[in-house]
């Protein structure tokens, strides 16, 4: 008789490897049961369909609750709300203005207690109310870097230090969960003399869905994420820096490929935020984008398959695709050269980036390939 602890072994060793693996079950038994178990086995799975057989490490598990996400109108600030299952997580804390909105809107919503808040980087239209949130509501636990010494950022940390709050400092590929999501650190990958650039980037999984956060990191970072690795695709991207020009690069936002932009900031503010450049980039990848400056308070629920917002962000007039097979020209991030998407040089798939026109690839910082040469007009 086969037991289920061989049956699995059998399932997980394959037709091919169960006859060579010692720990398999084809050297524990006469040869007619194993066929049959396995007949019966292949047999199973085929009646459920070949889906059936996908890594299950490729599938996550469904949700049995939504996660909403609050980007809260600070103004030419940046606040970030997330709940799920009655876990609570702030990404920065507005300006120092902001305390009684952002305190408030927690109490409205029933929240005593936060799990996690992020602090990207010590500027103040990202950790000014901070000081006066820890000391409104209880905090498990900070995630910060080095560097709040003056100022603001010198009162935070003495208030951090007063209530006892644990802190970390991420390290990249470093997770947590909060309720049903997983949260995994992407970023910063080196020390920069740039404050901006040494904000702490994170990407938030909820069962399908998936929403990135890169605080005020600018393109550099962008890049060096990108050469990291890390699968950095999401449906939701909170425009970096405000939707300054200097973040959200072509290349970064072609690895995202999000379905939907947010963007905090302040009406007719001092920077010109969103800048143009970076709009049209959004409107490149047709995706949907929200503002706070004309929204208000814009909200977002996964229910781990589909995202629905409180409001109608701006339409693209281009459509949204996951593969990029009417690129005109595909660019390798290694070599920083673009070519023809017949070029018989091209990269392999994670080392792509595409690009609809010339301009754009150069613009980039990218060179014409010297094999396919795809500057030149024929």
């Amino acid at each position: 008789m086969v037991n289920r602890e061989d049956l699995d072994k059998m399932i997980s060793c394959g037709k091919k490897e169960y006859k060579k693996n010692t720990g398999c079950i084809a050297r524990k038994c006469s040869v007619f049961p194993v066929f049959f178990m396995l007949l019966m086995v292949l047999l199973l799975f085929s009646s459920c369909g070949m889906d059936t057989l996908k890594d299950s490490s490729s599938v996550k598990s469904p949700v049995k609750e939504n996660l909403t996400i609050y980007f809260l109108d600070v103004g030419q600030a940046d606040s970030t709300l997330l709940v799920s299952q009655d876990e609570a997580m702030l990404v920065d804390a507005g300006n120092r203005d902001d305390a009684e909105f952002i305190t408030g809107y927690l109490d409205d919503l029933g929240i005593s207690r936060l799990k996690y808040i992020v602090f990207t980087h010590p500027h103040e239209d990202h950790i000014g109310s901070g000081g006066d949130i820890i000391d409104s509501i209880a905090v498990d636990k900070i995630f910060m870097l080095e560097g709040y010494d003056d100022g603001i950022e010198g009162y935070l940390k003495t208030v951090i230090d007063r209530m006892g709050i644990q802190t970390q400092a991420p390290l990249p590929g470093d997770t947590i969960s909060l309720g049903e999501c997983s949260i995994e650190f992407l970023g910063p990958l080196e020390k920069s003399d740039d404050e901006n650039d040494n904000s702490i980037c994170l990407k938030v999984m909820h069962g399908e869905n998936s929403i990135i956060f890169t605080g005020d990191a600018g393109s550099s970072c962008e890049r060096k994420m990108i050469e990291s690795g890390e699968a950095l695709e999401a449906d939701i991207l909170q425009a970096g820096h405000h939707g300054s020009s200097t973040s959200n690069s072509y290349y970064f936002l072609r690895e995202v490929n999000p379905k939907y932009v947010v963007i905090s900031c302040g009406k007719d503010n001092m920077y010109g935020h969103p800048h143009e450049e970076s709009m049209s980039r959004f409107g490149d990848l047709g995706a949907e984008i929200f503002r706070t400056d004309e929204q208000g308070t814009v909200i977002a629920v996964s229910d781990g398959e589909d995202i629905t917002f409180n409001c109608e962000g701006k339409k693209s007039e281009r459509s949204h695709v996951k593969e990029y097979e009417n690129a005109k020209y595909i660019g390798n991030i290694n070599s920083r050269k673009y070519h023809f998407p017949d070029c018989g040089g091209l990269p392999n798939e994670e080392n792509r980036i595409y690009f609809m026109d010339i301009q754009t690839a150069q613009e980039a910082g990218y060179e014409p390939c010297g094999r396919c040469h795809p500057d030149r007009m024929n």
